[in-house]
């Protein structure tokens, strides 16, 4: 179960805070410079606590941002007025087109195998002709990894985290203990998917995508970022 999204998306924000949010806007930013961002239609997939929507808003683009977690939607409401939907791939909700797709921080992850191709086939539909799709591959690997611990600062206290990402087929299981500062203990288990680069541009051409794999949003990032347009 979800629990640090559903029940804890505040300690989710903290858990996240040193995340360089900031990098990954400019990067998109940067991609359309010379064009006017209060003519653009943006839609964020997996927006989450709305860190990403609300520099994306104040940056002027016309924002609507989806998440199928309720958790997070509601706090990302807090921080900033935009069109939301309680939605996620495949299966946007809205029906029109849109000259900037992102799905930042490892959303494409989040899906099935199974659900990759419709998923693309999803944002392919609702990308303007001369619109751009970007979105990033976590690195992740198929074996899992060892125990991480993390702790640090939230609001109210001090919280401590335990998080292995564990093999479970063709995905991986993203385990994790929070001690949180009200003396909770949120288990929270999140299935994880280790896409291919290879396997992911093709995909991508199958759908009429033409994709430009870029190491990165920035320096120190070890992600792989794919820049998709209309071919």
């Amino acid at each position: 179960m979800e629990r640090l999204y559903t029940d804890y998306p505040e300690l989710y924000d903290a858990i996240q805070s040193e995340w360089d949010y900031d990098r990954d806007c400019a990067f998109v930013r940067d991609l359309l410079d010379g064009r006017d961002p209060e003519n653009l239609r943006l839609l964020e997939i997996g927006c989450g606590t709305g860190e990403h929507t609300r520099r994306f808003a104040a940056d002027g683009y016309d924002v609507t941002a989806m998440d199928p977690n309720e958790g997070m939607l509601s706090r990302a409401k807090e921080k900033i007025d935009i069109e939301y939907h309680a939605a996620g791939v495949p299966g946007i909700p809205v029906d029109s087109e849109f000259d900037v797709v992102v799905a930042i921080r490892g959303v494409i992850n989040h899906l099935p195998p199974a659900e990759l191709e419709a998923a693309i086939e999803d944002v392919a539909a609702r990308l303007a002709p001369d619109g751009v799709f970007v979105f990033d591959n976590s690195p992740l690997s198929p074996g899992g990894n060892e125990v991480a611990i993390d702790a640090g600062e939230a609001d109210g206290g001090r919280y401590a985290r335990l998080v292995q990402m564990n093999p479970d087929g063709d995905r991986l299981r993203w385990d994790q203990i929070v001690f949180t500062p009200d003396g909770d203990v949120c288990v929270d288990t999140r299935p994880m998917t280790p896409f291919d680069d290879l396997d992911l541009a093709v995909a991508l051409a199958e759908h009429g995508l033409d994709v430009e794999p870029v190491d990165g949003y920035g320096p120190d990032d070890d992600r792989t970022v794919f820049v998709c347009t209309p071919r």
